[in-house]
């Protein structure tokens, strides 16, 4: 990835999450709203995850968890993608990256199927995975 798209993600990530940190998506009809869960009314895996950004902003981590329960484990794989390349160019480290295994994507798919199947389930405790109402 070329330095100036880095960079741009960067310029658009700044305002986003200050957006995300003032407005809460919980009441602020800004942000887009589930087109799957409001065609289905089921929580797909990503329901939640405009709310869980808000309550991460504020160190509000009992609302992330509430809200998408696999979003905390996704962002702490993305900053570990993102540091152990950075770490192994920069410091000249040897760390194994296990997200280049080729069986990475089909246990993460596999996780989020699964997760996104047991969160509709309408019976305790599965019902404690679908985001909190809003």
């Amino acid at each position: 990835m070329s330095k100036y798209i880095k960079l741009g993600l960067l310029l658009l990530l700044v305002p986003l999450a200050a957006l995300f940190f003032h407005l809460d998506p919980a009441t602020q009809p800004i942000f887009p709203k589930c087109i799957f869960h409001s065609l289905t009314g089921l929580h797909c895996p990503g329901c939640g995850s405009q709310r869980a950004i808000h309550d991460l902003l504020h160190f509000d981590i009992e609302g992330v968890v509430q809200n998408n329960f696999l979003f905390l484990p996704a962002l702490v794989i993305s900053i570990y993608g993102i540091i152990v390349p950075f770490s192994n160019r920069y410091f000249n480290t040897s760390f194994k990256n296990f997200l280049n295994h080729p069986k990475t994507p089909v246990i993460i798919a596999l996780l989020i199927l699964l997760f996104w199947v047991i969160r509709n389930i309408p019976f305790y405790p599965f019902t404690s995975l679908a985001p909190s109402p809003f």
